[in-house]
């Protein structure tokens, strides 16, 4: 087990301190003024209707039709247990809802860099290579989009980290307590997104391969029965909560609604992709290929083979959680996520994919080469870059460009008593001329010569819909909420309000770097 100083333990907890600050302050910034999408209105619905009626129907139309002819919806309950006292606090303090969760989808994206920059500490890096690390994963990869997203892909990519880290910190000390939160966690992210289950060989394999390293064979099978039962027991209840769940909306313990869903609308989810067309898709695709949204991540491959001999056990755990995702979701008939910012069903696994880069950081090379250090600022440079890109412009822009400039016919897949599916044809995944990430570049170039003459004026009912999308803030303005403001409201206090976050933002980096040096 590593142990630190008491110095050493106050310094990385003043720099998570500032971390978490900076962070929140630079996501804030770049926060969107109108980021409300299915996932974010039926998670409003659903805590509404618990909190007004208790129960958990969502208007008709809105949601998946269940058992008794009403309308669900088909996400799991964790967003809605995370923000239901938001929810109420809002209620009463007259908050719109929206703005209140979304909030918090943006301080678990913040939690998550500072629990890459612990994770990276308790593996024994310096403050400084976890710093780094920290800020790789925060700028320079999809995890700044995904702040500003309404979606679970952040809540759930937190949870299965926080998952992994106790049960490293379980591993390396014994303790009970990080086993029962490895649990915890992982229980969370499992009713949030069920798909959250492809971690468990990873967290078994921890726990068996520690222990066996470190005791003999029959002391290794009794903690064996002795942590798998702790950590079943506690994982427990939300097997119980998401059955329960499942029965109350669609008759069965084993529905949670996708079955459903892929019923009704006739087409297979699970397995309605070639399994190699996928892997081609997430890893080289030029609209949806992972890496080409996450620059940074291609340093894994230069540091894995000194992390693994470092922390063979843990290398293997992240290794089969990459694995795992990319075998699981590559089947699907909707790899690509389809109107989502990259390929996100695989965010989770970008964690795992830039703590071992840590190694690089600390190593001699990289204090002796500058040639080295040169490259790898210039990678980051391109991949803060495109996170840039990616926040500046509203998701919704890039598909209403595909169909008003591109003629791209949006495909539209429906069934009874389900909300249907759009999304654009399969050939335009690898299809070069159809990257939103070139595309976003297009539209900030756009936006900066077009913002100075544009006046939003809401458009009159009659109007068509090409006009309402031409009019629409989303093709015309960067999407950050201080400029809907001033371009909807006519108010100067967002600027005033984004001058005070990047002054925070500057201090805490300031901060940072004086702790570090």
């Amino acid at each position: 087990m590593i142990t630190y100083p008491e110095v050493e333990r106050k310094n990385v907890r003043f720099i998570a301190f500032n971390l978490f600050i900076f962070f929140t302050a630079t996501y804030l910034l770049t926060y969107s003024g109108s980021a409300i999408v299915d996932v974010s209105q039926l998670r409003i619905e659903v805590a509404k209707s618990l909190v007004e009626g208790f129960d958990m129907a969502v208007p008709i139309g809105m949601g998946l039709e269940g058992v008794d002819g009403r309308d669900y919806s088909w996400f799991g309950p964790g967003s809605v247990l995370m923000v239901l006292p938001f929810y109420i606090i809002g209620k009463f303090a007259g908050i719109p809802p929206e703005n209140i969760f979304d909030i918090v989808i943006l301080l678990v994206g913040v939690s998550t860099v500072a629990m890459v920059f612990l994770f990276s500490i308790y593996l024994g890096y310096s403050s400084r290579a976890s710093l780094i690390t920290a800020i790789f994963y925060g700028l320079g990869t999809m995890a700044w989009y995904y702040s500003k997203d309404s979606g679970d892909h952040g809540i759930e990519t937190f949870f299965v980290l926080l998952s992994v880290y106790f049960m490293y910190r379980h591993s390396m000390g014994k303790q009970v307590a990080y086993l029962i939160l490895s649990a915890l966690s992982i229980g969370f992210a499992f009713i949030t997104r069920p798909n959250s289950m492809l971690i468990m060989p990873s967290l078994f394999i921890m726990m068996v391969l520690h222990n066996s390293k470190e005791f003999d064979f029959k002391t290794s099978i009794r903690l064996l029965i002795r942590n798998s039962v702790l950590f079943s027991l506690s994982f427990l209840p939300f097997i119980g909560l998401i059955l329960w769940y499942n029965y109350y909306r669609f008759g069965s313990v084993f529905e949670t609604g996708f079955g459903l869903m892929a019923e009704r609308l006739g087409v297979d989810f699970f397995t309605g992709t070639p399994l190699l067309t996928g892997l081609l898709g997430f890893l080289a695709s030029p609209v949806q290929g992972f890496f080409y949204y996450s620059p940074v991540a291609i340093l894994f491959f230069f540091s894995i083979r000194s992390f693994s001999r470092r922390h063979p056990i843990t290398a293997l755990s992240f290794i089969v959680i990459m694995i795992s995702y990319l075998l699981f979701y590559a089947k699907n008939e909707y790899w690509h996520g389809a109107s989502g910012w990259g390929p996100r069903y695989i965010f989770a696994i970008t964690p795992f994919l830039i703590i071992p880069i840590a190694e690089l950081f600390d190593s001699p090379i990289w204090s002796t080469k500058k040639f080295l250090r040169l490259l790898v600022s210039i990678l980051f440079a391109i991949s803060l870059i495109i996170q840039l890109a990616s926040v500046s412009v509203h998701h919704k822009t890039y598909y209403l460009y595909l169909q008003v400039e591109e003629n791209v016919t949006i495909k539209k897949v429906s069934g009874e008593g389900v909300q249907p599916i759009f999304h654009p044809p399969s050939e335009i995944y690898f299809n070069w001329r159809m990257s939103p990430i070139l595309a976003n570049f297009k539209f900030i170039r756009e936006f900066y010569w077009n913002m100075r003459g544009y006046r939003y004026i809401e458009p009159k009912k009659e109007a068509s819909p090409l006009e309402k999308i031409k009019t629409s803030l989303e093709m015309n303005v960067f999407d950050f909420w201080w400029l809907d403001k001033y371009y909807i409201e006519g108010s100067y206090l967002g600027f005033v309000a984004a001058l005070s976050l990047f002054l925070i933002s500057l201090f805490s980096a300031t901060r940072i770097f004086r702790a570090v040096n």
